[in-house]
């Protein structure tokens, strides 16, 4: 049975990194209107009609695209066994609800102004995407925390241990407060953070990715 050589450790690294920045583009939304929108869900920033929607459109789906290659080294730097490939599957299928959302943007923008319950039309395929996704990576972190309990790196045990307690704490929140505009902000804040713990285990997947590169392929 013949191999395939790894390539270096830089390249799944910077596209790990890469991944991580364009997953968390609600940030170049705050270089534009600060706390403006702070308030409001970052799917409304790439609504029709909103400023540069089709920046956050296309770096959602260039996270996921970054995200695929970097699959088959995460695979082969974990422990052998059925959480690695959950870790695998799990967020291929991120990848992908997170690439469905963005080309089926939500209708409104955050210049829409509430009432006191967001009763406005939503996209049932947008929102199924995005619960898709985040389940899909969550659910491969919690697989990742799995296959590294007694063997792989360490680092990755612990820090998909820390994803999983920010990120459902975050989502929790998120959950709780969206559909009230009288806690809008509770609910823009936490989505932001599970927002920035996602894009840190985008990053940490390319450091894993990277770690595998003296491995081989079947």
């Amino acid at each position: 049975m013949t191999g395939v050589p790894r390539r270096g450790p830089l390249r799944p690294a910077v596209m790990g990194a890469g991944a991580g920045v364009l997953y968390a583009n609600f940030a170049l939304d705050w270089v534009r209107r600060g706390t403006a929108s702070l308030g409001h869900m970052v799917s409304e920033l790439a609504a029709p009609g909103e400023p540069d929607a089709w920046v956050y459109r296309a770096s959602e789906v260039g996270a996921a695209v970054l995200v695929v290659p970097l699959l088959p080294g995460v695979r082969a730097a974990l422990p052998a066994g059925p959480a690695r490939e959950v870790v695998v599957g799990a967020t291929a299928v991120f990848a992908a609800g997170a690439a469905l959302a963005a080309l089926v943007p939500t209708p409104f923008g955050p210049r829409v102004v509430r009432e006191e319950v967001d009763r406005r039309p939503r996209s049932e395929v947008h929102d199924r995407a995005s619960i898709v996704s985040d389940t899909g990576l969550y659910v491969g972190v919690a697989a990742a925390w799995v296959s590294t309990r007694h063997a792989g790196p360490r680092w990755v045990h612990r820090a998909a241990a820390a994803v999983l307690c920010l990120g459902g704490g975050s989502s929790l929140a998120f959950g709780y407060a969206r559909p009230s505009a009288r806690l809008r902000w509770v609910g823009g804040i936490s989505q932001r953070v599970n927002v920035v713990v996602i894009s840190a285990w985008l990053g940490c997947l390319g450091l894993l990715a990277a770690r595998a590169r003296d491995a081989v392929l079947p």
